[in-house]
């Protein structure tokens, strides 16, 4: 709170006194006193303003200041109305009644917002787990007659079953905490296990993977990292260029260890790469190839924040695509 500001918003109460000051020595005058008693008494006047004036302001100025501290220190901003003290003046005592009336109808606006929230995620996952017996309903039922004509629906199931699977997982993406289960196992546990669910995809790409130092063990979660390793082995398949070999190298360094996976695809321009994280982002190579929903990558990045990874990507266009996973050191 400056004081020109407050001196500006407190103009016309110091016009008015100013004008009464100089119409009641007027009056003095006229009534003929002496002009000591008249400049004494405005001297009392001015100083009795000007000591509620400063007072004013400084009360005024205390509270603002460290109301405005505390928004700034504040993580949860909504949690301002319950923390801010109540203000001993009028118009700071009817702003606090407005803030903790408006506080209160935002946090029922959000109890509102997550329990729609919450019903919308539970019915996505209902959902996820009814179309899944259908789908492999029929993934029975080529088994048991295959043909050429089979064959191929039975592929558009599989890239059906993909993005089930994505849609599940992104609608448990918000509540991590709820299905969480940190445990010790090696990388080559975690390749072994998404290669395997992408294992029709890697022949029809005549995909060959490469391993190299994968006996390190990390602290993760099993399931979530497959799908996170599952959802860069269906990229390299997607943008795949001729016979696709896909590298799995892990790394150790002091603070933890690294899985990079790199392919020899099609490979990424270097203006996309900043954004190939980002929600709904399928650059150039999407636009190109038409396959691309922009969810792959960003679900990766989401769930590796929410258990403490990193994740990066490095490519040149025509020289292949390196997605490097960074897990902590015991960290959970």
């Amino acid at each position: 709170m400056k004081l020109t500001d407050y001196i500006i918003d407190r103009l016309f109460s110091i016009v008015m006194f100013l004008a009464a000051a100089i119409f009641s020595m007027g009056l003095l005058w006229l009534m003929g006193l002496r002009y000591e008693f008249i400049i004494y008494i405005e001297i009392i006047f001015g100083f009795s303003f000007f000591a509620a004036f400063v007072w004013d302001y400084t009360r005024k100025r205390k509270y603002y200041c460290a109301f405005t501290a505390l928004f700034d220190e504040l993580d949860e901003k909504t949690l301002l109305a319950e923390l801010v003290k109540k203000p001993g003046f009028l118009d700071g005592k009817l702003l606090y009644q407005m803030l903790r009336l408006s506080h209160k109808y935002m946090n029922d606006k959000l109890a509102e917002a997550r329990a729609a929230n919450q019903e919308y995620r539970e019915y996505i996952e209902m959902w996820v787990h009814e179309i899944k017996t259908p789908i492999t309903s029929a993934h029975l039922i080529i088994e048991n007659d295959k043909n050429i004509s089979t064959i191929r629906i039975d592929d558009e199931l599989n890239k059906i079953d993909h993005f089930v699977e994505q849609a599940l997982f992104y609608a448990r993406s918000t509540t991590l905490e709820k299905d969480f289960k940190i445990e010790k196992v090696t990388m080559k546990i975690l390749v072994q296990e998404a290669l395997k669910s992408y294992s029709k995809q890697m022949i029809v790409a005549r995909g060959k993977p490469v391993f190299v130092n994968l006996d390190i063990p990390v602290f993760a979660d099993r399931k979530w990292c497959v799908f996170i390793i599952g959802q860069i082995i269906a990229n390299s398949v997607k943008y795949a260029k001729g016979k696709l070999i896909l590298t799995f190298e892990g790394s150790s360094f002091d603070n933890g260890c690294s899985l990079s996976i790199s392919d020899n695809g099609i490979g990424i321009t270097e203006a996309d790469i900043p954004r190939i994280f980002d929600k709904g982002f399928t650059g150039e190579n999407g636009r190109k190839f038409g396959k691309s929903t922009g969810m792959g990558l960003y679900l990766c990045r989401k769930l590796c924040r929410k258990m403490n990874m990193e994740i990066s990507a490095a490519s040149s266009l025509e020289n292949g695509t390196t997605i490097k996973i960074t897990f902590p050191k015991e960290n959970f």
